[in-house]
């Protein structure tokens, strides 16, 4: 027998935040890594009516007290492809904070964005990419120039908060006539809240395949973009994103607490780590079933929680001792212990103390070239070979996920290790 949802809730160490997973395109972009399928006849509404039932008994069992999630983020695939299906979903779920989706810039139009308002929506990411037609034809994006343009410009004053994606694909960037850095500054000119400027992974399982990546380049690059930021009145605030100051801070990774709804989704419990099924028909069966959709149940315990917990702090630009305490420490002895041995190294600086009078420590522009090749590590030695074993449900269920390799995929030593210590198999907590 599985884990039931008073089981998850339990786990729970701390307010969470709602994630949901839409794994659904109309089309697939080669480059993207993320659990997807082009829907099948009669799926969406069997997906979001599992999904709707996934997500009720999370709030039966007490996932959401009084306050409710502390935030809701909606992710793909594409979000946005069937509106009212995730209206029904989301407009009365109880969110105590930000409300942020993810959106396709051909699904922008005006009315689009006016019915994710009513939704809820106070936050977008619009996922332009580029404004660079031969940049999105390299990336086999299904929207144009002149579309990642105008959707930016719709979502601009409309939301709190307006994010804007760019890749960076340092390895063709001088061939496309230095195209990212135009962008990155057509977004500052467009005046939006933050731009979000992800360096082109390399999956092995995926159609683009696996490339060396040039780290000088993109630690120049990045560099060269702090700059301009800078210019226009922007600061580098995590290690791939920049913000217009005193603007609030959009993320999807950096939430302290997340629980996972959807086919592919992974939840955050504090010292738990659990992965959803992929397989959509997988997922479906699974809920219809009475159970939940969990295939992958990982205790990482006190340490390797904390560890999560400073790893993400660390891509924000910013830890603080106060909130990585293992039981009984002082947060002097955390910075002494832990952090003094990167200041020394140059790769944080200390900040100044928080309300709390905790000190918080700062990322310095090494430390930023630094974090970016170490997520990249991290991505190919555990990320990948994870998702590349999930991904095969897809071939199991005989769907149209034909652009997974799964044989290309990377599979890592250090994540058979990691999965052999640290994985449980799903059962009722006792």
């Amino acid at each position: 027998m599985g884990l039931g949802p008073g089981d998850v809730v339990g786990m729970l160490d701390a307010p969470v935040g709602l994630y949901i997973h839409v794994p659904f395109c109309s089309r697939i972009c080669p480059f993207c890594p993320y659990n997807k399928v082009v829907p099948q006849s009669g799926q969406p509404v069997r997906y979001f009516a599992a999904l709707g039932e996934e997500i009720r008994r999370y709030l039966d069992a007490g996932a959401a007290p009084a306050a409710g999630f502390t935030s809701l983020y909606v992710g793909g695939g594409t979000p946005t492809l069937f509106p009212k299906l995730l209206a029904g979903i989301v407009t009365d779920l109880p969110v105590a904070g930000e409300r942020a989706i993810e959106v396709l810039p051909s699904h922008a139009s005006p009315q689009r964005l006016t019915d994710l308002r009513a939704m809820g929506f106070d936050a977008v990411s619009i996922g332009a990419q580029s404004f660079s037609d031969e940049v999105l034809r390299t990336l086999r994006r299904p929207h144009d120039a002149r579309q990642a343009r105008a959707a930016v410009e719709a979502a601009v004053g409309r939301f709190a908060l307006v994010d804007v994606d760019l890749i960076i694909d340092a390895a063709l960037d001088p061939e496309l006539g230095g195209a990212f850095l135009r962008d990155l500054e057509a977004c500052f000119v467009l005046g939006v809240d933050q731009v979000s400027t992800y360096p082109l992974m390399r999956f092995g399982y995926t159609p683009f395949g696996r490339a060396a990546h040039d780290r000088r380049h993109e630690h120049q690059l990045m560099s060269q973009a702090a700059r301009i930021a800078h210019a226009h009145g922007y600061e580098r605030r995590s290690v791939w994103t920049f913000n217009r100051r005193r603007s609030r801070t959009y993320t999807s990774i950096t939430r302290r607490r997340f629980l996972g709804c959807g086919a592919g989704a992974s939840s955050f419990l504090g010292r738990d780590f659990l992965v959803n099924h992929f397989g959509v028909e997988t997922y479906i069966e699974a809920v219809e079933s009475e159970g939940l959709p969990i295939a992958r149940h990982l205790r990482l315990g006190g340490a390797g929680g904390t560890a999560y917990d400073a790893f993400w702090q660390a891509y924000a630009g910013r830890v603080r001792p106060t909130d990585l305490l293992p039981g009984g420490a002082h947060p002097d002895q955390v910075g002494a212990l832990v952090l003094a041995p990167l200041v020394t190294a140059g790769l944080l600086r200390p900040g100044r103390n928080d309300q709390a009078g905790g000190r918080t420590y700062l990322l310095t522009e090494r430390g930023f070239d630094r974090y970016h090749d170490l997520e990249r590590w991290v991505t190919y030695q555990l990320i990948e070979p994870l998702w590349t074993q999930m991904l095969a449900e897809h071939d199991l269920e005989g769907a149209s996920a034909d652009w997974v390799d799964a044989a290309a995929g990377r599979r890592t030593r250090l994540w058979q290790g990691v999965s052999a210590l640290l994985e449980r198999r799903p059962r009722a907590a006792a």
